[in-house]
Formats: structure tokens, sequence, C-alpha cells
């Protein structure tokens, strides 16, 4: 599977209500058409997505501590946008795509999500996109025009007071 944050969403809502972009799963080495029907059953929480990262950080992390061989699925290996299946072997994470998929097509779908709503590091710089570019830059105009990824202790520190400064407001 290749998934982005951004395709879990559908599995928040009920099966009636499943609307938006969904990961692209295999099944051997062929690839589901119809994802939100084959896995109807499936059922997230709201909010927010630790039980994923949970799920598939842990057992990585074992297997690291162990020195043994693990395949899974895991968010933003080497840096890359989006989640994809891995294998640990040897101490190296590698991706472990199905054969008829190129790392270039998967890295690509997955980056398609950020350049429209999310967040692109490109040449050591951070810059916001979408709808989050468009609310960030209502909150904090300075924010919203991104950083340099050297500054990211200073932009955390930032972000954690805009963070206070928002939840301190009434809600709407």
């Amino acid at each position: 599977m290749i998934a982005h944050y951004q395709t879990i969403q559908p599995w928040r809502q009920s099966v009636a209500a499943r609307r938006g972009p969904v990961p692209r799963v295999w099944l051997d080495d062929d690839e589901i058409s119809d994802v939100l029907g084959t896995f109807a059953g499936v059922h997230i929480t709201r909010e927010p997505a630790v039980e994923i990262s949970g799920a598939s950080g842990v057992p990585l992390m074992l297997a690291m501590a162990e020195g043994s061989d693990w395949w899974g699925h895991v968010p933003g290996p080497r840096g890359l946008p989006g989640g994809y299946p891995v294998a640990y072997r040897h101490g190296e994470l590698m991706l472990d795509l199905p054969p008829t998929l190129r790392e270039a097509e998967a890295v690509a779908w997955n980056t398609a999500f950020e350049e429209k709503n999310g967040l692109i590091i490109h040449a050591g710089k951070a810059r916001y996109t979408g709808v989050l570019y468009d609310r960030l830059r209502k909150a904090s105009p300075a924010l919203a025009e991104g950083f340099n990824v050297h500054d990211l202790e200073e932009v955390y520190t930032e972000m954690v007071q805009l963070r206070a400064a928002l939840q301190s407001r009434p809600s709407h």
C-alpha cells in the first residue's frame, strides 16, 4: 500500500459517508480497484492517527533493536512524503514496492497531496500549500510564508506559541 495521511479520512466516517482519496493497495501483485468497498469493514478513530503510526512504528523499532528483518508500512521512509511498504533487512530500511510500481511513481503520487494541500520541502526550504497555507496565513502570515529547515527549532517554538494562543480563544 502507498498512502498519504490525507487518504485515511474516509475510514474516519461512516461507510455511507465515505468520500475522498484513498490509498493505493495491492494484494500480492494485483492492485485493488475498489479500495473503499474491499475495506468497508475498517473504521478508525476520528483523531489522532497515533494508532496507525504506533502499529507500524513499534514493530519496526523492535526489529531495529533486535537486529531482525521486518516488512511493513511506514510514513516518511528516507524523508519521503507519505507512507510506503518497506523492508528492514541487514540494518537498512528500503522501499518494498509492488513490481508494477516504480519508486518515482509512488513518490509522485504522495507528493501530489502535499502540493495540493500540505507542506513541500525543497532545496532546504519548507513551503505550505493549499488550505493549510490559507488557514495558517490567517493566524500567522509570517509562519505561513514557510521557513528554512535550519530554522526548525525556532519555527517549532513559534508554532507552539501559536497553538497555545489559538487554543485560548473561545470556539465559534
